[in-house]
């Protein structure tokens, strides 16, 4: 190795200015290494999150022009849902009358009573009020007896003759109207 003289500096100066460039040329060797080791790391990493984003962003680009080309039947679903909710309302308060304007119907019939029906209403409590017209005068004394049997009251937990009127003297037609609540049938 070739040993020089600076005769234009101090040997004790240059010396210390030599040590601090070495150190300086350690940390920056370093610092570049460290730099190798950690850019790949991190464009790796980049790389593939910048891969999710375009999947990510295609896929909604491809959704978006999805729910545009099918508004149509996006609204026809929205439609249908709403009619879902208002039928499962309605069937929440629905009286299920039929079942119970059959039993009021059918129990004429095992009398042998010639009484017609006149109105029927029924609301989702069970509570009935009922019209009954009857052609003459017997008829209705036959019907008022089986109004008052067993076999007739046991399908109401409460009746109550409400009202009574003949509609023509000359005709001789009359007219009983009935308030009360059904004995529920699954009872």
């Amino acid at each position: 190795m070739k040993k020089g003289i600076n005769l234009l500096k101090k040997q004790k100066r240059y010396i210390s200015l030599d040590q601090i460039f070495k150190g300086l040329k350690v940390v920056v060797i370093i610092e570049i290494l460290l730099f190798l080791a950690v850019y790949p790391i991190f464009y790796f990493l980049l790389s593939r999150q910048k891969k999710n984003i375009d999947l990510l962003s295609s896929q909604k680009k491809n959704l978006l022009e999805f729910f545009i080309e099918n508004k149509i039947t996006d609204a026809k679903f929205i439609y249908f849902r709403s009619k879902q909710k208002q039928l499962s309302s309605i069937v929440k308060q629905d009286a299920n009358f039929f079942p119970y304007y059959n039993l009021l119907k059918e129990s004429f019939k095992t009398v042998g009573v010639e009484a017609g029906l006149e109105s029927f209403l029924i609301d989702e409590t069970k509570a009935v009020s009922f019209r009954v017209g009857f052609e003459n005068y017997s008829i209705l004394v036959d019907f008022l007896r089986f109004a008052e049997s067993e076999d007739f009251l046991k399908h109401f937990s409460q009746l109550v003759l409400i009202n009574f009127s003949n509609v023509d003297a000359t005709e001789k037609a009359y007219k009983l109207s009935f308030s009360g609540t059904f004995v529920n049938i699954n009872d």
